[in-house]
């Protein structure tokens, strides 16, 4: 049985890799297995080329997916680059739902993301019933219409084609290893690492030139967080699971709580002491909420 993950080289890729006993460069360690899984990464194919990508899956022959790849980032790429997060996408999911059904895959994963829900819902939690029933939040517009719109697709393909092809809406992903960049990192890891920075500045610094630890926004905007290694956990359950056979789009998530609170969480793992963090108000703070219910998932 082969699997194919897309953005294997990714966060979640690579927790799923370790999971099913590859090494963190894609090698298999198991002398023997039941599931053979390749880690796509986009040096290997080029998922917006639509005849790379045909010709790839034509060529290999997978029987089942997990589609993890996409154009990604945190709020400030996200409002700066809606164009670009939307088209990019699309062109990514079209052409992967394309070369899977045209080279039989009939089962797979297909990851979505809690920000595609209304930014002003008829109701908190949301659940799945509620992803095209209003518009998202401006901020990444972008982003959030074109993984509804994968959605969309993966609904049509499992009406008219008879295939089983499952959406997963995972809250904010964080994990070991995380997008740390400083310019398109979501919050955890975008934190961590200004901090460490302005950590390692300060203990330079004599106490009168020492700077403060800053938390960008109000902090009072609400999230739910989920481990990486946790999401990766559910994605192999519900992809092998007879169980979620016509389940269709199911929530990932736990509870929510404040940016501020998640921050001196991350403060205090740093060794940070509370008393040193200011907010910026003049940073956007993006969606003040957007709380989803996992009901559904609990029920299987």
């Amino acid at each position: 049985m082969k699997i194919l993950v897309t953005g294997g080289s990714g966060m979640v890729g690579k927790c799923i890799s370790e999971i099913v006993g590859f090494d963190i460069n894609g090698n298999d360690k198991a002398l023997k297995r039941v599931y053979n899984y390749t880690f796509l990464s986009s040096k290997m194919c080029n998922l917006k080329d639509r005849d790379a990508v045909l010709k790839y899956f034509n060529e290999n022959k997978f029987d089942m997916i997990i589609h993890l790849a996409a154009e990604v980032g945190g709020l400030f790429k996200n409002m700066s680059g809606n164009i670009k997060m939307f088209s990019n996408n699309i062109k990514i999911n079209e052409n992967v739902l394309e070369a899977s059904y045209l080279s039989g895959i009939k089962r797979g994963i297909f990851c979505l993301s809690s920000c595609i829900y209304p930014a002003i819902p008829s109701k908190f939690p949301m659940d799945e019933t509620m992803i095209h029933e209003s518009p998202p939040h401006p901020s990444n517009e972008g982003y959030a219409y074109a993984k509804r719109m994968l959605e969309l697709q993966c609904r049509q393909y499992n009406k008219d084609q008879n295939t089983e092809y499952i959406c997963l809406i995972p809250v904010n992903l964080y994990g070991k290893h995380d997008n740390f960049n400083l310019m398109d990192s979501h919050f955890i890891p975008g934190i961590m690492h200004r901090w460490h920075l302005q950590k390692q500045k300060n203990k330079l610094a004599c106490d009168l030139h020492k700077e403060k630890y800053v938390l960008y926004g109000t902090g009072t905007p609400l999230r739910q967080f989920l481990y990486a290694p946790d999401f990766a956990k559910l994605i192999l359950e519900v992809l092998h699971g007879d169980e979620y056979m016509g389940a269709g789009p199911m929530i990932c998530c736990n509870r929510e709580t404040t940016i501020h609170a998640m921050a001196l969480n991350v403060a205090h793992v740093m060794g940070i002491k509370h008393e040193d963090i200011v907010l910026d108000e003049r940073k956007s703070d993006g969606c003040m909420r957007k709380t989803v219910s996992n009901m559904k998932l609990q029920h299987y």
